[in-house]
């Protein structure tokens, strides 16, 4: 979805801090009040004057005041300040077709209040506006102490901090990102941006790349080219390793999630329904194994703090052996039709650790 803003945007802009401050409560109608319609009630609460500013230059707030029923997964205004958007003025600078495109990307055409999505479902589809899906997980209570429900709903890596808001024709829900969604697959979406250059010249060298077109799911952990170069991996460098003597699926495979659909904010769900907030599986082609994990401060509302890393299930009195921590929110739950992307600020496998014996 955010391809077509991203093009536009994040060259020119710079991204801005989270603060770890506590989220602003929408101005909701009284018991007594007439519930407003969706393009009213945005219209009218501060907190969602971005998302009004980008429906009103695109046209969709009029259509947010027709009979619906809609439901509005709206980012509030601190997740478009993440990508650098600050003003109103911001959005004339995007095209105008692409950005409608991402707005209807948020808004599905059916009344989905919180009681209607399943109880601890992960990842459960709903149809929008921009004839796609977006993945709704709900971590309603753990398994084992149902007495203690969470109610904690997630939508495509993001958090939704404001949920069952009901307007006259639908119901709303504030999520805390922007949800990124781009046409393609995951191979496409890595060659279009050059600060992966690296990353994507050494798959194809190890011959890991062509998979990444296929059917997938796939979820790639990616290490840019200034997280490679601090481990001494160059596109100058990269013809040191060679097939011959390194093992490709360790040195980067390891980064290529097979048969796997996670957004960073599952392994929270997972923690509160399961107890266990990580996993771990082999690496395709190798004996080792992957480990990943990620947490979030839903009260602060702050960036899901995500780890990544790799283990000898052969020596497990050493524990993980590397492990890389991030909590760059605007750079990763990158859907594409075939997986997600995430940003990895480290490197795990070391060459040398790849040294074939």
């Amino acid at each position: 979805m955010f391809k077509y803003i991203r093009t536009c945007m994040m060259l020119s802009l710079l991204p801005l801090a989270f603060s770890a401050c506590k989220h602003d409560e929408l101005a909701v109608p009284g018991e007594k009040e007439s519930f407003r319609l969706a393009g009213d009630f945005i219209r009218n609460n501060y907190d969602l004057s971005l998302f009004n500013a980008a429906m009103e230059y695109t046209g969709l707030a009029e259509e947010m005041n027709g009979p619906g029923p809609y439901t509005l997964l709206v980012p509030g205004n601190t997740a478009f300040n993440e990508l650098g958007i600050t003003r109103p003025s911001d959005f004339q600078k995007l095209n105008k077709d692409s950005l409608k495109a991402a707005l209807q990307y948020h808004i599905l055409s059916r009344r989905l209040p919180s009681s209607a999505i399943p109880a601890n479902g992960v990842d459960i589809r709903y149809a929008n506006l921009a004839n796609k899906e977006v993945y709704l997980t709900y971590a309603a209570f753990p398994v084992d102490y149902p007495q203690f429900p969470t109610n904690h709903i997630y939508v495509n890596g993001s958090f939704v901090t404001k949920k069952d808001v009901v307007l006259a024709n639908g119901i709303l829900y504030v999520l805390d990102k922007v949800i990124k969604y781009n046409p393609g697959t995951v191979q496409d979406w890595l060659a279009a941006r050059p600060e992966y250059s690296v990353f994507v010249a050494a798959l194809k060298q190890f011959g890991l790349w062509n998979q990444l077109s296929g059917e997938g799911p796939f979820t790639v952990l990616s290490p840019d080219n200034e997280a490679l170069a601090k481990a001494g991996i160059t596109m100058e460098s990269l013809q040191l390793y060679t097939p011959e003597r390194y093992l490709g699926a360790r040195l980067f495979g390891v980064y290529l999630l097979r048969k796997r659909h996670f957004f960073l904010t599952d392994f929270p769900a997972f923690s509160s329904m399961y107890g266990a907030s990580g996993t771990q599986a082999a690496i395709e082609g190798d004996s080792y194994e992957y480990t990943m994990s990620a947490t979030k401060n839903t009260y602060q509302v702050s960036p899901t703090v995500y780890t990544f890393g790799y283990q000898d299930p052969a020596r497990p009195f050493l524990g993980v052996l590397r492990s890389v921590t991030g909590n760059t929110s605007r750079r990763n739950d990158n859907l594409t039709d075939n997986g997600v992307v995430h940003y990895l600020p480290g490197v795990v496998v070391m060459p040398e650790e790849a040294l074939k014996k």
